[in-house]
């Protein structure tokens, strides 16, 4: 199924993130040209007190200096529990590399059977031309730990080398 995701996104860590930890969010900040909100000690309260009702706001939480969950949370909802966790391990590209991306709706395309509880939130379609645009990747994943794996395209066709691999999720 094809999706897209606006850009209506504000992106903070928690608090004192690892450098590993900033440079993912700085590279979903620009991927999905988003807000990013530098957390420093900041309290989740005042975080989300700045948020519009409107946005969604994206925490990355950390365990031993990696990323290890995502919360999603729809501010205008609930701003109290996230819409969803997602539990994660990230891979990032060893190199610097310039990541080419539109400014418009992302375009998300799922090639899995076990997030379905999470992608039957987006609106689905199918595309009249081929998609020219950046372009996330969601398939399966064969390992015992892996449920699946996220990898991000950008408008070039090229893929970014950073990879989420979900390892579970709660869908409130």
């Amino acid at each position: 199924m094809i999706f897209t995701i606006s850009s209506n996104l504000i992106i903070t860590t928690s608090r004192k993130p690892s450098q590993i930890t900033r440079r993912f969010a700085q590279f979903l900040k620009h991927y999905f040209n988003a807000t990013y909100i530098n957390r420093g000690k900041t309290s989740f309260n005042k975080i989300k007190n700045q948020v519009p009702d409107e946005s969604k706001l994206v925490i990355i939480n950390e365990t031993k200096g990696n990323p290890s969950s995502i919360n999603v949370y729809d501010i205008g909802i609930d701003s109290e529990n996230p819409l969803y966790s997602l539990y994660v391990n990230v891979s990032l590209p060893q190199e610097k590399c310039n990541i080419n991306v539109d400014n418009g709706n992302i375009i998300v395309l799922s090639k899995t059977k076990s997030l379905n509880e999470i992608t039957s939130r987006f609106i689905s379609f199918k595309p009249e031309k081929k998609v020219k645009t950046n372009c996330i990747i969601i398939k399966d994943d064969d390992r015992e730990d892996i449920i699946a794996t996220v990898s991000f395209i950008d408008k070039k066709g090229i893929d970014t080398k950073y990879k989420v691999y979900i390892r579970g999720f709660n869908n409130n």
